[in-house]
């Protein structure tokens, strides 16, 4: 069985309850974490940081303290997958049995 996929910050950062994140596990979304985030905002901005604090088992306000390259790496993820990508080639990641990430 394949090793569940994780997200591995560039730019870690201290979150709101004082813990070290470095590395957050990856959730796949349900139709009903899209139906829930739409129940709370129209704004599509807004939405995709639910989406996103979901899919990485964060607060919205973790989500904030966010590098800017580790927010254009979230994003790339939950569009792929929404697009039912690939997502370990999104995080530069072999999907081969047996081989080494290529980015650590």
């Amino acid at each position: 069985m394949a090793e569940p996929l994780s997200f591995t910050l560039k730019f870690p950062f201290k979150s709101a309850s004082g813990d070290m994140i470095s590395k957050l596990p990856i959730k796949r979304l349900k139709r009903k974490d899209i139906s829930a985030a739409q129940t709370h905002t129209n704004d599509e901005a807004a939405m995709e940081n639910m989406l996103l604090a979901k899919l990485l088992g964060i607060t919205i306000e973790d989500l904030g303290e966010f590098d800017i390259a580790d927010s254009k790496l979230a994003t790339e993820v939950l569009r792929e997958m929404a697009n039912g990508g690939d997502l370990a080639a999104v995080l530069g990641r072999s999907t081969i049995a047996g081989t080494k990430d290529a980015a650590v």
